[in-house]
C-alpha cells in the first residue's frame, strides 16, 4: 500500500486536493450558518418581511446601504441586540460576510431562529446591481 502511495504520490495529492475543494462549501456552510445568495436575499426581503440587519460601521452605512435596512454596527451590537425583531427572519450584511457571521453567531445564540448570511456581503450586492440607496 505504501509502495503504491508512493508510487503514485501525484495522484494521491490530486484526490486529496479534490476532496478537500469539494468539502470546502460543506464546512464553510457549518461553521458559517445559514446564508443567502442575492437572489434568496431579495425573496426573503419581499416575500416574507425579511429584516435587513446592517452591521457595518456608520459611516459605511451612510455612504449607502440596502433599501430598508437597519444600522446597527457590530461594535457593541450586543447592547441593542433588542431592536432586532425575534418574528421575522433577519438578513446579516456587511462589507463582505465577517461581521456579519459574528452579529449571526450573536443573534442564535440569543434565540434567533431565521438567521442568515448575505453570501457576498454589500460588496456582492453593489457589484450585482441591485437596489442600493446612496
Amino acid at each position: 500500500m505504501i509502495e503504491f502511495l508512493l508510487d503514485n504520490i501525484v495522484l494521491v495529492a490530486v484526490i486529496l486536493f479534490s476532496g478537500a475543494f469539494l468539502l470546502e462549501p460543506v464546512v464553510r456552510k457549518r461553521t458559517m450558518g445559514p446564508s443567502l445568495s442575492n437572489e434568496e436575499a431579495i425573496d426573503y426581503i419581499n416575500k416574507k418581511n425579511a429584516f435587513v440587519l446592517d452591521v457595518r460601521a456608520t459611516k459605511e452605512f451612510k455612504r449607502g446601504a440596502i433599501a430598508g435596512a437597519k444600522s446597527i454596527p457590530i461594535e457593541g451590537f450586543e447592547g441593542r441586540i433588542n431592536e432586532v425583531p425575534k418574528d421575522r427572519p433577519v438578513i446579516v450584511v456587511d462589507t463582505v460576510t465577517t461581521a456579519s457571521q459574528k452579529a449571526a453567531k450573536i443573534l442564535r445564540a440569543q434565540g434567533y431562529k431565521d438567521v442568515f448570511v448575505l453570501e457576498g456581503g454589500i460588496k456582492g450586492w453593489v457589484d450585482a446591481k441591485l437596489p442600493f440607496t446612496r
